[in-house]
Formats: C-alpha cells, structure tokens, sequence
C-alpha cells in the first residue's frame, strides 16, 4: 500500500504536503538517490545516526518523498550511490523543483534535529543545501519547522538524546 497524500497540521498552519505531481517526478531513481546522499551526509555530519532515525530516512523517503521500497533500494545500491559525490548531490538538488527540494532539505534537517543538537558540520551542509536550491529566509524556516516537527514525532517517548 502507498500513502497517496499526507498533510500534517499545526492548528491552521499546513506543515508537508504530499502531492500526486511530487510523487510522480520523486520515483525517478536518480531523484531517490539524491535523497539518500543528502540524508548520509548530514548523518555522517552529525555523527552517530540511532537506528529509529535511520529507519525514519527510509519512512520519509517512501511517505513524504513517494519512492516505493524497490526505488529506495536501487537507489541505495552501490551502482547508484557509489560514485557520487557531494558536488553532484548539490548540483541535482538544485535542478529538482522547488517543491520537492524543499522537502528533501527538510527529511535531512530532520535528520540533524534527531537528537535535538546542530554539529557545525551539520549546519554547513544545511546552509549548503539550502544555497543550492535558493530558498529564502522564511522557506528555511519553514522547513525547519517541519524537520523539528517530524523529529519529535519519531523520537521515542522520554528519549532525551
């Protein structure tokens, strides 16, 4: 079964937004590779990843981003990823929609606020993403927002770090 739309809320406030456009365009597998590179990076970034985090890349990339479970693993295979590089990511971030760029720098800024801390590290490859795909101030932000959101939601009760 594949989610087909996903809205969270904040009050009246509309946090993520899947839509049947996005989906589309999301399953190319060089889309879904992006994804997986920008998420590793910002885990490699960040230090040690725990595993409910790194299981929620994989959540995030199959509800919010619409890859199947068989993008995810080609896209994670060493023919794709393997001779990647971060300049490359950067680069194809930059050509995807603004839509869906938004929501990949938002799955990695989750990733960072997993264990509510920013490494300098983090916040470079933050800000480099973000440069790459020329959001504003507020669309930051915005995206923030909802990393910080989808965190804590994943984030096992009474976990501290």
């Amino acid at each position: 079964m594949r989610i087909q739309n996903i809205s969270l809320f904040s009050g009246s406030q509309e946090l993520i937004t899947m839509s049947s456009s996005n989906k589309e365009q999301a399953t190319n597998p060089e889309v879904a590779t992006l994804w997986f590179l920008a998420a590793r990076t910002m885990a490699i970034a960040g230090g040690e990843l725990p595993s409910v985090q790194e299981a929620a890349t994989g959540l995030y990339a199959q509800a919010i981003l619409g890859f199947s479970e068989d993008d995810c693993r080609q896209a994670k295979s060493p023919d794709q990823i393997d001779n990647k590089t971060l300049i490359d990511c950067l680069s194809g971030v930059r050509q995807l929609s603004k839509e869906l760029a938004e929501k990949i720098l938002t799955g990695v800024m989750m990733i960072s606020y997993a264990d509510r801390t920013m490494t300098p590290l983090e916040v470079r490859w933050a800000s480099m993403l973000a440069s790459a795909i020329e959001v504003t101030p507020d669309e930051f932000q915005k995206c923030c927002v909802n990393a910080r959101v989808i965190a804590s939601m994943l984030r096992p009760q009474g976990s501290q770090s």
